[in-house]
């Protein structure tokens, strides 16, 4: 089950003790300084991996796609197959700043999956919208790898590290990619990125979202901001104990999202 279908209650910030305060300030210097270098450092992933081939996007309206989008761009604008997929729940405002993000840049085409969604609804007796935004994460994938067939392309990812740590993502839907260009950035440094590359300040002053059902939000969902988020999932990649009990159940619960179905194949490939 997807990660966007459980519940969260929020905690209150942890004190943090002087060693580790200062252990957060010297993490929180290194994030700005690898910031200032992860532009190129992802242009060059970006033509390593896709190796001159088409370069296939789902756009959302959201920040960290809209900072693929540009950094794609930049690499090789031609390349760039980008699709924004929306269905009769997304906000208008979706629209507008697809329209924005694409002013200067490669042409975003508009691929409306209503009729898709409503016969998976219909067909499967679908009342959980939550359990619905899974099977609208999982429509857009199959759009996506289908562009990516009849080009010949690459699917471009868009998780960032905080989602990945805590599982807040489809599995088999906005979770399936060929490439991760941005799953090494927290959520925080994906916002600094994206103001450096230009995405416009519509996208990058709204709440978070996915944009399964009306008037979702990642916070609201997750049960905790993102910057404290990203506080306490540093502790977490430094060896430091959390005792923010909800990032502790996040990043516990979601550990099979990070993982390969079990097999026996047991190093027999």
């Amino acid at each position: 089950m997807c990660q966007r279908d459980r519940k969260c209650n929020r905690s209150k910030r942890p004190h943090l003790t002087s060693k580790l305060f200062i252990l957060y300030v010297i993490w929180n210097i290194v994030l700005l300084s690898k910031t200032n270098t992860t532009m190129n450092e992802i242009i060059e992933f970006l033509r390593k991996f896709t190796d001159g081939k088409p370069m296939v996007l789902a756009v959302s309206g959201g920040i960290d796609s809209a900072l693929v989008y540009k950094l794609a761009s930049a690499l090789d604008a031609t390349r760039l197959h980008a699709y924004f997929m929306p269905d009769g729940n997304t906000p208008r405002q979706d629209y507008q700043d697809i329209a924005k993000l694409s002013e200067n840049g490669p042409a975003i085409e508009v691929v409306n999956i209503s009729r898709l969604t409503e016969s998976f609804s219909s067909t499967l007796g679908v009342k959980d919208v939550k359990l619905l935004g899974n099977i609208k994460a999982r429509i857009r994938m199959t759009a996506l790898y289908y562009y990516s067939n009849l080009l010949g392309g690459i699917v471009l990812g868009t998780t960032n590290l905080s989602e990945y740590l805590t599982g807040y993502f489809t599995k088999f839907g906005d979770g399936a990619c060929d490439i991760e260009p941005i799953m090494h950035l927290f959520k925080s440094d994906v916002r600094r990125l994206a103001a450096q590359c230009g995405v416009p300040e519509s996208i990058l002053a709204r709440p978070p979202s996915a944009g399964l059902w009306e008037n979702q939000t990642d916070e609201k969902e997750l049960g905790i901001k993102y910057e404290e988020l990203d506080v306490e999932l540093g502790k977490i990649l430094s060896g430091i104990e959390t005792d923010n009990r909800v990032v502790e159940k996040l990043y516990r619960d979601s550990w099979h999202k990070r993982k390969a179905p079990e097999n026996l194949l047991r190093g027999k490939t």
